[in-house]
């Protein structure tokens, strides 16, 4: 693994590791399922935005696929690591400076500055553009 995680480790995770992990993705799947054993093990906290919930289910939804929306949603919700975050006035507010100092787009500016905003010791991703955020310690699957 990548990275050393440790109880009191926040790490943000985008859409796609979720997608990977809960799709069997052939070459991200290992990693993950490595990840997500080290995170629980640790008792480490993974945190992600309504937006990951949003473009999780939205699939499967369209498709009429009632058993994976339910899937997708008691994990994220019920998940004991895993904390679904709200946005707030403060995370608007980073929100803003992000879209503005880097033209980023509101689904990602939201992650982005969510993480920002609660300290995220890892952003984990598979959005290359992510890692010219500075003052994020942003990987991709492939490097955990």
């Amino acid at each position: 693994m990548g990275i050393d995680i440790k109880q009191q480790d926040i790490i943000f995770l985008d859409t796609a590791p979720f997608i990977y992990f809960f799709e069997k993705h052939e070459t991200y799947f290992k990693v993950l399922n490595n990840f997500f054993h080290e995170v629980y093990s640790s008792g480490a906290q993974i945190i992600t935005t309504l937006i990951t919930y949003i473009e999780l289910i939205t699939l499967p939804a369209r498709q009429k696929d009632t058993r994976l929306v339910n899937k997708y949603r008691n994990y994220l919700s019920h998940s004991g690591n895993i904390n679904l975050l709200p946005l707030d006035i403060t995370i608007a507010d980073e929100i803003v400076r992000l879209r503005a100092k880097y033209g980023l787009k509101t689904p990602d500016a939201i992650q982005l500055a969510t993480a920002i905003t609660v300290g995220a010791d890892y952003v984990i991703t598979n959005d290359k553009k992510w890692k010219s955020i500075k003052g994020l310690n942003v990987l991709l699957v492939s490097e955990l």
